[in-house]
């Protein structure tokens, strides 16, 4: 799940920026502030996943696409072409792969960062390099960069590549590389490996030792020994150099530079941004790694003497995607009602950036529209919704109605005969009942819709938060009733502060800050309001 974000050179953000995410993330400031711009942010790079047939890195606007973000001269801070922007994603483990098969350091909170520039307007976005980081030790782990290879080099690693979920590699002309150009030594990564090693040494060193005894009979079969003289030689020096060193009492620093000496030339193929697996691994001569790598499991395991860099990468891609899966983002304005609807043919998952999916997933999902009548009396709405087909031949004409619950005998209407707000708040409350874990992200859920309505609307987040539904909902409001709401749902111990995360965005000269306003136990705000707490109703009483 999303924990944080940091922006830099991004549309409103020159300097880094970060910002902290909670369950419940509501996003306050002036208008042309920067506040799209961290929806923006998360759009841009779903977008450009779910748009990765075009074969472009990243895709500022689409056809039908969430975004439209012009080009990269209009996303860059100040549109200046001589700055990289760089998105970074804090991710939170929640027992994905990565976990359960942690590389000790690295085991937790990850974060994925993509750099983009266009060196001019003759060329393409092109990106410059993909970071990842072990959050829990706010460390940075690995730097890659896209390289350049020649097409026997280009043949070679492709026929390397080990299937993904969800790669396509027909959707572009030709795969991308990229290699590790830094890797950190830092020992806090590489502690509990090397303690294991050290533990192990001993047993390692024996193993190595059966592998030499092996290569001398010439009975064995195993593939690596089937090499002529001057590479048998070769490995058998290897193997010397190996057993000496798990034999030595060697420190962390010098387990560490033998095991970068591998890691270090980690390369990864590239789908868009995404890290894939190659077959084919450097091993710098190492032979407790090459009899793994190379010719299948061994008795050395291979995850337990380094932190196999590569898939790392690979897994963290994986979860940033998996991440941007599951946004579902909402735009300021959603779709006006239609009287009619045909059903196209889809069951759709979500409402729809525009609440364009909306009728046809009411008319699919009967128990979507339960639920949703149950939340339209909590929220004293006074209207069910009603879907129907048109006329008894008809199936896949519909329409969607309310029923007015207010009057003494129910009276049916059509969505396009009520209020405008009505049609304009239905799409978050389908798209929070509709499914589970989402992230969903919405503009201004308070337009055209009365105080009392916006301020029951924090009922809805907060129930929604919570198992079985388990989404984080991120607003972008100018709703001081929303945020009251908030305030008395951690009074009432209903929430409590660490699930409601307010951010106010300012814009300055080095482009737009955001600043995250703690409240305490009681709901009370532990910063100050910048200016006070919307005062501009006490300006207007005064």
């Amino acid at each position: 799940m999303l924990k944080a974000i940091e922006l830099e050179n991004f549309k409103a953000f020159g300097d880094r920026s970060r910002i902290e995410f909670a369950p419940i993330t509501l996003i306050f400031g002036e208008n042309s502030a920067g506040k799209s711009s961290i929806l923006q942010a998360l759009n841009l790079l779903k977008q450009s996943r779910e748009g990765r047939d075009t074969g472009a890195v990243v895709l500022p606007r689409a056809d039908s696409g969430i975004v439209d973000l012009g080009g990269f001269k209009e996303m860059v801070f100040d549109h200046d072409l001589d700055r990289r922007i760089a998105i970074r994603v804090d991710l939170i483990d929640s027992g994905s792969r990565l976990q359960r098969e942690a590389r000790d350091g690295m085991r937790g909170d990850t974060a994925f960062q993509i750099e983009f520039d266009r060196p001019s307007n003759c060329k393409e976005i092109q990106l410059k390099s993909i970071s990842l980081y072990a959050s829990e030790l706010a460390q940075l782990v690995a730097t890659f960069e896209p390289i350049d290879y020649s097409d026997v080099e280009q043949q070679k690693l492709s026929h390397g590549l080990l299937p993904v979920r969800n790669y396509r590699p027909e959707s572009t002309n030709e795969t991308t590389f990229a290699q590790c150009v830094f890797l950190s030594p830092h020992p806090s990564l590489w502690q509990e490996i090397y303690e294991r090693t050290k533990r192990r040494s001993e047993k390692i060193a024996d193993e190595l030792r059966q592998l030499q005894s092996e290569s001398q009979d010439s009975t064995t079969q195993l593939s690596i020994f089937n090499v002529d003289d001057s590479e048998r030689q070769t490995w058998s020096l290897q193997v010397d150099e190996a057993i000496q060193f798990y034999d030595s009492n060697f420190s962390i620093v010098e387990f560490v530079k033998r095991m970068m000496r591998a890691e270090s030339q980690t390369k990864v193929a590239l789908d868009g941004f995404i890290p894939l697996p190659l077959r084919h691994r450097e091993t710098a001569g190492l032979p407790e790694l090459e009899t793994f790598r190379r010719y299948g499991p061994s008795r050395l395991r291979m995850r337990e003497l380094t932190l196999d860099l590569m898939s790392y990468a690979v897994e963290s891609g994986r979860r940033l995607e998996g991440m941007l899966d599951s946004v579902y983002p909402l735009g300021p304005f959603r779709r006006p009602p239609a009287r009619l609807y045909a059903f196209a043919g889809k069951s759709p998952h979500d409402v729809g950036y525009a609440g364009d999916q909306l009728p046809d997933l009411l008319f699919r999902r009967p128990e979507v529209v339960r639920e949703a009548n149950q939340w339209m009396d909590r929220l004293e709405i006074g209207y069910h919704i009603k879907v129907q087909p048109v006329g008894e031949d008809s199936r896949d004409l519909y329409e969607v109605r309310l029923v007015d619950r207010q009057r003494s005998t129910e009276v049916d209407v059509a969505l396009t005969d009520v209020g405008f707000g009505i049609s304009q708040i239905l799409p978050l409350i389908i798209q929070s009942l509709a499914g589970d874990n989402q992230i969903i992200t919405i503009e201004q859920p308070e337009v055209h819709i009365h105080p009392r309505l916006q301020a029951d609307l924090g009922d809805l987040l907060a129930a929604t938060i919570q198992e079985p539904r388990g989404h984080r909902f991120i607003v972008e409001t100018h709703s001081e009733h929303l945020v009251l709401r908030m305030q008395r749902l951690i009074r009432e111990e209903i929430l409590s502060p660490s699930d409601v995360s307010i951010l106010y965005v300012r814009r300055g000269p080095k482009g737009s800050q955001v600043e995250r306003l703690r409240l305490d136990e009681s709901g009370e705000f532990i910063d100050d309001w910048p200016g006070g707490f919307f005062p501009e109703r006490l300006r207007e009483l005064m």
